[in-house]
């Protein structure tokens, strides 16, 4: 999946308030779920406390975050 800047920054931004494993307040993990139903075409509500869908909410953005750029190592 290809992400453009605008939606690169906005996962920066919702990991500053969920980086340690628990949103800073309702606001970050409303974001959180909103961000990742528009992305990937689902449907969590965004009062749920289902454990697994927060952590795949979690890990969606984490891995957007923390991903190094590929090296194009063409010869």
């Amino acid at each position: 999946m290809k992400l453009n800047k605008e939606q690169k920054e906005k996962a920066k931004y919702i990991w500053q308030g969920i980086k340690t494993g628990k949103a800073e307040s309702h606001h970050y993990k409303v974001e959180m779920i909103k961000f990742y139903n528009a992305l990937n075409n689902t449907n969590y509500k965004y009062t749920t406390n289902c454990g697994s869908c927060l952590n795949t909410c979690f890990e969606f953005i984490k891995n957007i975050v923390t991903k190094k750029p590929k090296k194009n190592a063409k010869k």
